[in-house]
């Protein structure tokens, strides 16, 4: 059988939908995978289970040190690498010696999200520089890896426009092990859910603005995120709809899918940038996944996978347009909700956006490599 070592940029503990579904489970079907993690807070190797924990700080030549640990670098087929430049350098460095295949996951323009902060927060000239010189590094190194696998095949052409290598876009997907539907409440309050980060860049405040506006109809809001203290302050300003805003942080995936399958409607509503546009969110995925429909930023993208009334609801990001669409989606019956969220549910399996297709599809292209 053959073998991959996959070295992520996640820490040990965190929780990951593709890195858990797809590698960690469906993958093995076809291979024998292991998953390195960092740790900020241990100062040795440890093995758990099929996992390699190593500390953060030996990243830097994270290949010298598995072999130190009497990892046999030598045996794995394929050596992968998340986002991470100079660990992707470091790999390339030791392909010839060991004889693995090279491949890159990029799960997000990190480096693109940091040049649009800095152009709204105004950082001088030489912040700048050094992200497109970033930039120019990781496209160089990508153009060498044997498989390159961003999100989709639009955040490459954005992105990564210059990459000669071969191109397998790795999408967001459902773990048709976890899908559900939920069953009708019934209690007349229309609940919302927001999963995911909250940064300057994505203007949540739009957002607020409009269920501020519609303060007086029936409605709650969940916000799951990584950073608290962001929406936390961000309410302050919004004191008379503070108090239907619950705040959850979003370190768990089973209580993300708990929090989702209990609402009825996923915001999905980003602004417009190239950095938001080019693939579909894994919020949406794991809204779909509990059967719960979407609100979602009117882009192409968005639209070319979701039918509109349907499976979905549109929005320009723009408070005003947004209330509207609220107020469309309180007045609809459950049944009517559930039903569009089924449909979702549905679309997305039929474009084959499921970890077991997809983990059958990836081990296929890799024999061919």
């Amino acid at each position: 059988m053959k073998k991959l070592l996959y070295i992520t940029d996640q820490q040990e503990y965190s929780e990951h939908g593709t890195i858990g579904a797809l590698f960690h489970g469906y993958l093995k079907q076809y291979m024998q995978v292991n998953v390195v993690y960092f740790t900020k807070y241990k100062h040795s190797f440890q093995t758990k289970g099929d996992d390699f924990i190593v500390p953060e700080h030996r990243n830097g030549d994270i290949i010298d040190y598995l072999l130190k640990k009497e990892i046999d670098i030598a045996s794995y087929d394929y050596v992968f690498v998340r986002n991470i430049a100079h660990i992707l350098e470091t790999v390339l460095k030791y392909r010839s010696k060991y004889g693995y295949k090279v491949g890159f996951r990029a799960s997000f323009a990190k480096s693109s999200e940091a040049y649009e902060r800095a152009k709204l927060e105004g950082t001088g000239w030489l912040k700048t520089l050094q992200i497109k010189y970033g930039n120019w590094r990781k496209d160089r190194f990508v153009n060498q890896v044997d498989i390159f696998m961003p999100t989709s095949t639009q955040m490459q052409r954005v992105f990564y426009p210059n990459a000669t290598c071969k191109v397998y876009p790795l999408l967001t997907a459902l773990n048709p092990a976890t899908m559900s539907i939920r069953n009708a409440r019934g209690d007349g309050v229309r609940r919302f859910i927001y999963v995911g980060s909250l940064d300057p860049l994505r203007e949540f405040e739009v957002v607020l603005d409009a269920f501020n506006s519609i303060a007086q109809l029936g409605w709650s809001l969940s916000v799951s995120v990584y950073n608290p203290k962001t929406i936390r302050a961000l309410l302050k300003l919004y004191p008379k709809i503070r108090e239907r805003v619950s705040i959850h942080d979003a370190d768990e995936l089973a209580a993300i899918k708990a929090q989702v399958c209990a609402s009825d409607v996923g915001l999905g509503m980003l602004p417009v940038r190239e950095l938001y546009n080019n693939a579909l969110s894994a919020k949406v995925v794991d809204y779909y996944a509990c059967g719960v429909p979407a609100l979602l930023s009117d882009n192409a993208k968005n639209r070319s996978i979701f039918d509109e009334g349907s499976e979905a609801l549109f929005s320009p990001f723009e408070s005003e347009a947004i209330a509207q669409r609220l107020k469309a989606l309180i007045a609809m019956e459950e049944t009517q909700l559930i039903e569009m969220g089924r449909k979702g549910q549905a679309k997305l399996i039929a474009l084959e956006r499921s970890y077991d297709v997809m983990a059958a599809k990836l081990a296929k292209e890799l024999e061919t490599l």
